[in-house]
């Protein structure tokens, strides 16, 4: 294509590779891409936020494993109106971005929690105490998430916290190392901030599970100042003692840190079973090598373009629009025109798929699935004379 030029003057071949499938994906969502893979966090129905497949271009479909019925449709809604009905709604989906990242937020409502505590008082529900040497317990009436308060405390020295020894008791014996313990933690200043641990069980002594110290947010992210979710898996956690899953009635929340922390905070306390989702979706990845791992850019000559023969030629057109650009020959000019009549059409073509070119005949034929955001419109009040 390139009239026997070598590829001698084409500096960061794997680049312009790139830089063409980046053109590529740009103007298509091409069938070739899909991908479908288990959402890598359980879906619960107090918990919004999660992380999207590293690959993630375009969502296309979201929904159970399990038993999926016809009214199992995630439906995207703008950021706002997402936000907004998180209590009325159900079976909402919005895509959001935050310093650089993607992230899927989901309101899909299917396995009630059970909450443990709801830390709304200091007494009411098992008594509340500090752990270690944490000062400043009270009731926090105006920072809260749910409910009417939130219990504060100050750390002094890493493992403070609080905890309780006679909450109210849980049956969770069809839930047994398959819930997951979530619950808010407010921090203002995470500068010290390492990990959060949770632990439950009959008593804190002899019988009880000991959470995996979490390291970020439930979502994978790192801690931010302000509230962070965090989800402590119990099929993690280890266990001490026979602990009896009928009369879960004891917890402790402690935070390992390098330093004193002032005014944190812990809401409401949830056991919460959640449910195995699929995400459908279209990959940035065009790539991938002889192992089958999808990849961003080609690193080696052994590795493939994900495409039948339209796809594979849209991405030749490009290339080669590319790398003559940078030959800078006689005939540069001549490549680039010639390529954009094959992608773009050629309006003089007596043919139909000539004059629309490859790209109109790829749309045509594989149209994108996207699953757009909607939004509903008001016409207003109307007046009568």
């Amino acid at each position: 294509m390139l009239h026997g030029n070598t590829l001698s003057k084409v500096r960061n071949f794997e680049y312009c590779c790139e830089r063409a499938a980046n053109q590529v994906l740009s103007l298509l969502d091409p069938i070739e891409t899909e991908r479908t893979t288990p959402l890598a966090r359980v879906i619960h129905d107090d918990l919004n936020n999660y992380p999207l497949p590293s690959d993630y271009k375009k969502l296309i479909d979201l929904y159970p494993q399990d038993n999926r019925q016809s009214s199992d449709r995630a439906n995207r809604e703008y950021p706002e109106n997402f936000s907004v009905g998180l209590l009325g709604k159900n079976k909402k989906i919005t895509i959001e971005g935050s310093e650089g990242s993607k992230f899927l937020r989901v309101n899909w409502k299917s396995e009630s929690p059970v909450t443990f505590h709801a830390m709304n008082s200091l007494t009411t529900g098992g008594t509340i105490t500090a752990v270690g040497s944490a000062t400043g317990l009270k009731l926090q009436e105006l920072y809260k998430l749910s409910g009417s308060g939130s219990i504060e405390f100050d750390l002094v020295a890493s493992d403070d916290g609080i905890q309780s020894v006679n909450t109210t008791a849980l049956d969770l014996e069809d839930w047994d190392e398959l819930a997951d313990i979530i619950f808010p933690v407010y921090i203002g200043d995470t500068t010290n901030l390492t990990s959060i641990t949770f632990i439950f069980g009959n008593d804190l002594t002899a019988n009880y599970w000991t959470c995996v110290a979490q390291t970020t947010q439930a979502d994978g992210t790192a801690f931010q100042n302000g509230w962070n979710w965090i989800r402590c898996p119990w099929s993690s956690a280890t266990e001490t003692g026979t602990v009896d899953p009928a009369t879960i009635d004891a917890w402790k929340i402690t935070v390992q840190s390098t330093g004193a922390i002032s005014n944190a905070r812990v809401d409401n306390i949830i056991f919460s079973l959640g449910r195995v989702f699929d995400i459908k979706y279209y990959s940035k990845y065009l790539f991938k090598n002889s192992a089958g791992t999808y990849l961003r850019i080609p690193t080696s000559d052994e590795d493939t373009l994900i495409g039948d023969g339209d796809l594979n030629n849209i991405f030749l057109y490009e290339l080669l629009k590319i790398t003559a650009h940078q030959i800078e020959g006689e005939d540069s000019v001549f490549d680039i025109n010639f390529a954009n009549r094959q992608l773009n059409g050629d309006p003089t073509a007596v043919d139909y798929k000539a004059r629309i070119g490859l790209y109109g005949n790829y749309k045509s034929e594989h149209p994108s699935y996207t699953k757009q955001a909607i939004t509903r419109w008001s016409s207003g009040p109307k007046f009568s004379r």
